[in-house]
């Protein structure tokens, strides 16, 4: 049986709302319409009950979760009191700095000599790079002219140290404005997401149910084909009224998720 496919009311994400097992007597008539025999419609209804579950379970984890906007304003929240902190230390008084040579001990650690010397380029106090040290026990008499030299952390755990020591609130301010930094580059991927300027969110439910009902019914036996008036297409719109989502755009949403089930491996259609 096949028939007309409802077209083209636009749909939006949250109409998709969690989905309700089928009905036993909504069951029957799906399995009815659309010749399902007797020997699967056990097996039908079991995975149908179980796709429904699955869905409900995820939708409903994904909408409690907090969404762009307030991750949005969290970050713009944390930005902000990254800001302050740097102001706040602009303005130490000398008891303060001299306090604040204790952070050195927590904050060295973790700096990398080489940030600590390309950010303060022209100061004394920065860990500067050293040479490998040489391998086994002999040391060589006169070390080549050239030899390369590089940051190496284990070498420079002292130096770092005395380097924050000595330059403790600058050290702490330069961090700031680093991490600064990286907050804006974190807002920037975020407005750069997609469905961040408005617009459609994708319906990503509706084109995985699309791909599991794909499955069910290619094994059971029947042919899963994409054409608007096709019963594969009328058995999508008939399940996804059942669990209460709308049918409109259903037959025009098949031949995307076809093709990607289709471009499955066997082993990751399910």
């Amino acid at each position: 049986m096949s028939k007309t496919s409802k077209k083209s009311n636009v749909i939006r994400v949250d109409e998709l709302t969690i989905p309700k097992k089928i009905a036993s007597r909504d069951l029957a008539v799906l399995c009815d319409t659309f010749h399902i025999s007797s020997s699967h419609r056990r097996d039908a209804k079991s995975r149908l009950d179980e796709l429904v579950t699955e869905f409900a379970n995820w939708m409903t984890s994904e909408r409690q979760n907090p969404g762009r906007g307030s991750d949005r304003g969290r970050l713009e929240k944390a930005l902000g009191h990254v800001r302050q902190a740097a102001a706040a230390l602009e303005r130490l008084g000398p008891s303060g700095r001299l306090a604040f040579k204790a952070i050195a001990s927590f904050v060295a650690p973790m700096l990398a000599a080489q940030w600590m010397s390309f950010s303060f380029p022209d100061d004394d106090y920065a860990p500067q790079r050293s040479p490998l040290p040489s391998e086994g026990w002999r040391q060589p008499l006169r070390p080549p002219m050239r030899s390369s030299e590089y940051f190496i952390e284990e070498l420079s755990s002292e130096a770092r140290f005395q380097f924050v020591s000595h330059r403790a609130v600058q050290t702490a301010a330069a961090a700031f404005k680093t991490i600064e930094t990286g907050f804006v580059g974190v807002l920037q991927a975020l407005d750069r997401q997609p469905g961040s300027r408005g617009g459609r969110k994708p319906l990503t439910y509706r084109h995985f149910l699309i791909m599991n009902l794909a499955e069910m019914w290619d094994d059971i036996g029947k042919q899963v084909s994409t054409g608007p008036n096709s019963d594969f297409t009328a058995f999508c719109e008939s399940v996804a009224v059942s669990i209460g989502w709308p049918d409109e755009g259903i037959g025009a949403a098949v031949p995307k998720a076809i093709r990607e089930w289709r471009n499955l491996p066997q082993s990751k259609r399910r």
